[in-house]
């Protein structure tokens, strides 16, 4: 996490985080991994940086995000982001095609 010392009256103010989803497939012995950054403003709540919790903050990242966009036609369409659901697809699609291309070890065919 990043802060800044001192913001309007408030200390230590989170302006953004590194986030890592990771993935590991030890039966294969492979892994994966994604990464982002989230950044934020000062609001109109603040909780103290010593009373934040791993689960708060991830839940910051990863509020789902709603764009809304109109067409030419005046059409307008909404989606939500899911960056948690996005990430974790990542490394599983990494995964998936760590095994695609794995080479196998056959047993020498004169032992």
């Amino acid at each position: 996490m990043y802060v800044i010392p001192l913001l309007d009256d408030k200390t230590n103010v989170v302006t953004k985080v590194d986030w890592l989803v990771k993935a590991v497939d030890d039966k294969n012995n492979m892994a994966a991994s994604a990464s982002g950054t989230c950044s934020f403003t000062l609001g109109s709540s603040f909780d103290l940086f010593d009373k934040l919790t791993e689960q708060q903050v991830l839940g910051w990242c990863f509020v789902p995000e709603v764009i809304t966009s109109i067409d030419r036609e005046n059409v307008k369409t909404t989606i939500t982001k899911f960056l948690k659901d996005e990430g974790e697809a990542q490394v599983t699609g990494q995964i998936a095609r760590q095994l695609a291309q794995k080479q196998s070890e056959p047993a020498l065919p004169w032992l």
